[in-house]
């Protein structure tokens, strides 16, 4: 699907016409080239990935906790990051396309430099000790957290034509969801398979085209190693998840400056932990999971012969900015009266609807004028299948939230 050719133009043309995505420099003064702005329709997509990924990083498993870190860092953070050895290397942020900022701000007060971070990786590991003390020092247990980073501003006058031309793929300003995995060292090797097969399955079940999303494992040393998950792009296969067993080299290089004890109690043995990295680049996975999902219908008249086409985004259910679409066959009062009253109900359960069908809803009701005024019937149809059910008014709400929880 992604190999055909203007694919990613003709993505581009339909996210800016229906409000997923825009230039930020088309309009007024305050854009940047290079940059993008999210529309109505962009940001409840990233609202629902982010959402997704929460759920089934943090809110579904036991020792998981959410954190937020500060969007600025030492400088001298960042020279430590570039100086360290082979457990850093696996975590290269350059294949992430997360390039290091020189950005600085100095504070009057303190003459100190600060930086915007380029990653979210020391500001999760900064939070280790905390959270071990809050768990009485009980492994394994993990940090996550999703954030802004942002590229060198200078960076940009160095990429090549082909990194223009990749629409979100590359960013100055960028969203991260990482997540770290504190485990014993015995244990660090089924850790690291276990979540590899949770975020490869994450990934699968919002494609319609699973094999799309591929694992490819590189062993860093005889102690570490790294597994990508891929999207085979327009221009070719790139990453868009890392999973590394990062070692304990981190925690021992903190432990030492700070003198502080960061081994965590695994049974009845105190041992100094492994970490196990999961990085994703938000925007990658945006425009995998659209390029996915982007697909051109033929219609064909009665003799089977093509009259036009038409594009649709097939989004999963989960991640479909609108879910339903309550439109009336005729504009009377009474008929626009019964869509505001469906519309309402299905707001107070959070069911994002609209009375325009080309934003692609997962589910089109069809109000009929007469037979809905006098039966209280309505007329649902599925977007995928096309199969239209009849059902009373009543049955709507519940029957939509059961079609989109087995989504």
């Amino acid at each position: 699907m992604c190999k055909e050719a203007g694919l990613l133009q003709k993505l581009i043309g339909l996210c800016s016409r229906y409000g997923y995505i825009h230039p930020s420099c088309v309009l007024g003064r305050s854009g940047v080239k290079g940059c993008y702005d999210y529309g109505p329709l962009g940001t409840l997509l990233r609202r629902n990935i982010q959402n997704e990924w929460w759920t089934s990083v943090v809110s579904s498993q036991e020792d998981m906790f959410g954190i937020e870190s500060s969007q600025v860092q030492q400088t001298s953070i960042r020279n430590t990051n570039q100086s360290e050895n082979s457990s850093d290397d696996i975590n290269d942020h350059r294949r992430l396309s997360v390039i290091p900022s020189s950005d600085k701000m100095q504070t009057q007060e303190e003459n100190l430099n600060w930086t915007l971070r380029d990653s979210l990786n020391q500001g999760t590991i900064s939070q280790y000790y905390n959270t071990l003390q809050l768990v009485s020092r009980r492994l394994p247990f993990g940090l996550a957290q999703i954030g802004q980073c942002f590229r060198r501003t200078g960076q940009s006058e160095s990429l090549t034509d082909d990194d223009h031309d990749r629409y979100i793929f590359d960013l100055p300003e960028f969203t991260q969801m990482t997540a770290q995995f504190y485990c014993s060292p015995k244990t660090a090797d089924r850790w690291m398979i276990d979540w590899q097969r949770d975020r490869i399955q994450w990934w699968r079940k919002f494609s319609g085209a699973p094999s799309s999303f591929q694992m490819s494992e590189t062993k860093q040393s005889e102690l570490l190693r790294t597994t990508d998950i891929q999207f085979q792009f327009p221009w070719g296969v790139e990453t868009i998840e890392r999973i590394s067993n990062r070692g304990s080299g981190e925690l021992e290089r903190l432990q030492k400056e700070t003198g502080v004890d960061f081994h965590g109690r695994e049974g009845r043995k105190n041992v100094l932990p492994q970490v196990v990295e999961m990085v994703c680049g938000l925007e990658r996975g945006i425009l995998a999971l659209l390029l996915d999902a982007y697909q051109e219908k033929e219609r064909m008249d009665s003799k089977g012969q093509k009259i036009n086409h038409r594009t649709v985004l097939r989004l999963h259910v989960k991640l479909a900015p609108i879910k339903v679409a309550v439109l009336p066959i005729k504009g009377t009062k009474e008929i626009i009266e019964i869509c505001e009253y469906l519309a309402k109900e299905l707001r107070k359960r959070s069911i994002s609807c609209h009375r325009v069908n080309e934003l692609g809803p997962v589910i089109g009701q069809h109000v009929a004028s007469d037979k809905t005024l006098k039966t209280g019937v309505v007329r649902m149809r599925h977007r995928d299948t096309m199969i239209t059910q009849q059902l009373h008014i009543t049955e709507v709400r519940e029957t939509i939230e059961r079609h989109l929880e087995a989504g």
